[in-house]
């Protein structure tokens, strides 16, 4: 059969298609998966940011999101082989930690560092914390938001015996204090910022008022420490962080992260100031020995040790990547 060069090219454009399909595929076959366990927040704005533009992919990373409600339940899902990396409260890691003999997980990199993200909502009619006392407070027990409410009840000279806690996750406190049903809830953004704008309650502690407190970390199991993918996928979390900061970029960013969390970019730019995004060079410098990561291990560890939430004290020599 005669071919000509019309023909001829045609066949060459299907094989080279059909080419570019099977290398495709064979590519995302080879990809990493990373099932990351989470719990919506606007820290997570680099991640989402990072699966959105193909960053991931590009690092050979299938990255699969898993969202929880709580940071504890997304470090039992990395210890118990259901996710490769914890996207957690530092604190939360911590517990987990403290509930083997051996050293089950290790903390590589801080993601950010709360700077008014978390916070007590109070009555109007409550002007100070001392006023907290015999109040009825709804709080996550035995996670960060309670974490916050014990050194703000330290701070005011009180003990978690001399207020009545409700145990609620964060978002759910969030809800039942702008119900009018509670007195105090220790939650996060943006049940801050809506309580304070619709004028039914006032923040009287934040994470800015306790430097440090409020952590969040990435972790994986002790085994997967050294793997390759790892800073693979750092790499691509960088890149993600580069184009929420980026003035040219940030709207975007902005909005891909409003969809991620059910809200407004308006209302993820104005988050976005409650946390402080560390990269992977400022993490690395973070939880280097006494500084921010390393000294919250030892501060957390003390703290909860104290109050008997945890049995063990826990080294940030062990806990936290060398």
């Amino acid at each position: 059969m005669k071919i000509t060069l019309k023909v001829f090219a045609l066949i060459a454009a299907v094989c080279s298609a059909v080419s570019f399909v099977s290398c495709s595929k064979s590519k995302a076959q080879n990809l990493k998966e990373v099932r990351f366990a989470t719990n919506p927040f606007v820290g997570n704005a680099p991640f989402y940011v990072a699966f959105e533009k193909g960053y991931f992919a590009q690092e050979g990373i299938d990255f699969k999101l898993q969202n929880y409600e709580e940071s504890t339940s997304a470090c039992t899902a990395l210890i118990t082989g259901n996710a490769e990396i914890a996207y957690t409260t530092l604190d939360a890691a911590l517990i987990t930690e403290s509930q083997t003999a051996e050293n089950k997980l290790k903390v590589f990199q801080i993601v950010d560092e709360s700077y008014g993200a978390d916070g007590i909502l109070a009555k109007n009619e409550i002007t100070k914390l001392e006023d907290l006392a015999g109040k009825t407070i709804g709080v996550s027990i035995g996670q960060t938001t309670h974490y916050l409410l014990l050194q703000a009840l330290n701070k005011a000279g009180l003990k978690d015996t001399d207020v009545n806690l409700l145990n609620l996750n964060s978002s759910d406190a969030g809800v039942a204090f702008m119900s009018g049903s509670l007195d105090a809830a220790v939650t996060w953004e943006p049940y801050l910022s809506n309580a304070v704008t619709n004028g039914s309650g006032k923040i009287i502690f934040s994470s800015v008022d306790a430097p440090g407190a409020i952590v969040d970390v990435m972790a994986v199991k002790t085994s997967d420490e050294d793997a390759d993918w790892v800073e693979k996928f750092q790499k691509a979390y960088d890149k993600g962080l580069s184009f929420v900061n980026d003035p040219a970029t940030k709207d975007e960013a902005y909005r891909i992260t409003a969809k991620y969390l059910d809200t407004d970019a308006e209302e993820v730019a104005a988050m976005i100031p409650t946390v402080k995004l560390y990269s992977s060079s400022d993490s690395k410098t973070g939880l280097a020995a006494d500084a921010v990561g390393y000294m919250a291990v030892k501060n957390i560890s003390d703290f909860y040790f104290g109050k008997s939430i945890i049995s063990r004290q826990i080294d940030p020599e062990v806990v936290i990547k060398k």
